[in-house]
């Protein structure tokens, strides 16, 4: 898919300069603001058909072009790297079976001048990955290229980050934002009616499967919670009602505080979703302990055997009670 939807992207991509591009390059960027799409189009790029002197997107997007190979697994381990001599078949990867990187980049290329390996999730690799993966570096085959996207900047060895180009993409503006939505048609939404650590590509994802609703419908509860047009029980009923888990409510309450208290310490004006608490009356502490007392139960959620959610809820509810008086 070409970049030029994605002008953030596009910006980034005419920047690279691919005659002096090394043998690693790193794309640093939060969930859903574009690593995917611009891996794969520095791979089509790198991928010059020789024959047609074309970009064949169409075989990359489907995973099927013969010189390219895609690790995207929730976790990278030794064996999408190497081939240990004590591999049994029983061991392969399910969907890889005996192939991995070092394996294809040793072959020879078929109708491109260069073979390229994208490592998704890069963030996952294991030490004994990251250890196979920086030898390949070290020592890297003709017109090999190896290009890993990460959400977790330094989440690689130092000595990998020293081999590679770093590309980084920074999170949009309010403003971009709303400017790319309404590009994309979509002028009945703006950036207000999102949490800030959700990315351009979730949105659409959202908007997509109907839920782009969830965070401003969580906020008009709290809101009327806190104006006493709801009581405790019907408000985390309301809550509980939304279709997203424990831990996105945790996150949304979060991002609720936050911007409140924000707004509170700069004496900057708000609007949209948040414009009725401008009048309102913070307590700056409280909210502060808030929000590590909520960081601390989204922390410690999956190490504990189970959570009462309407207990949890009741609790911080209770506590939004005496941080915020409208």
């Amino acid at each position: 898919m070409p970049l030029e939807k994605y002008n953030w992207l596009f910006e980034i991509y005419q920047k690279i300069n691919f005659d002096k591009l090394p043998h690693g390059i790193i794309i640093n960027g939060s969930n859903g603001i574009g690593k995917k799409l611009l891996a794969n189009e520095i791979a089509a790029k790198l991928l010059i058909n020789k024959s047609t002197n074309s970009l064949d997107r169409d075989l990359i997007e489907s995973n099927s072009h013969p010189d390219l190979f895609i690790v995207d697994k929730d976790k990278i381990i030794l064996r999408h790297i190497t081939y240990r001599k004590s591999q049994r078949k029983e061991d392969w990867d399910e969907e890889l079976g005996e192939r991995n990187v070092n394996n294809f980049l040793s072959m020879s290329s078929s109708i491109s001048s260069n073979k390229v390996v994208i490592l998704f999730n890069a963030e996952t690799m294991n030490p004994q990955s990251q250890a196979a993966i920086l030898k390949t570096l070290e020592e890297p085959s003709p017109n090999s290229y190896i290009i890993f996207t990460t959400n977790r900047p330094k989440s690689l060895f130092e000595t990998i980050y020293s081999r590679c180009q770093v590309i980084n993409i920074p999170n949009l503006t309010e403003s971009s934002l709303n400017d790319w939505l309404s590009k994309n048609g979509i002028s009945d939404l703006n950036s207000n009616h999102f949490p800030s650590f959700i990315s351009p590509l979730n949105i659409l994802e959202d908007i997509q499967n109907d839920q782009h609703s969830s965070f401003k419908n969580f906020v008009f509860i709290i809101s009327d919670y806190i104006e006493n047009k709801l009581d405790t029980n019907l408000a985390i009923k309301n809550i509980s009602n939304l279709e997203i888990d424990f831990v996105t409510k945790t996150n949304y309450l979060i991002e609720f505080l936050k911007i409140l208290l924000k707004s509170n310490l700069l004496s900057e004006e708000l609007s949209g979703l948040y414009k009725k608490f401008n009048s309102s009356k913070f307590n700056n502490l409280k909210i502060s302990n808030l929000i590590n007392e909520l960081n601390d139960v989204r922390y410690n959620y999956f190490s504990v055997p189970q959570i009462n959610e309407t207990h949890v809820l009741n609790y911080f509810f209770s506590e939004l009670k005496n941080s915020i008086k409208i």
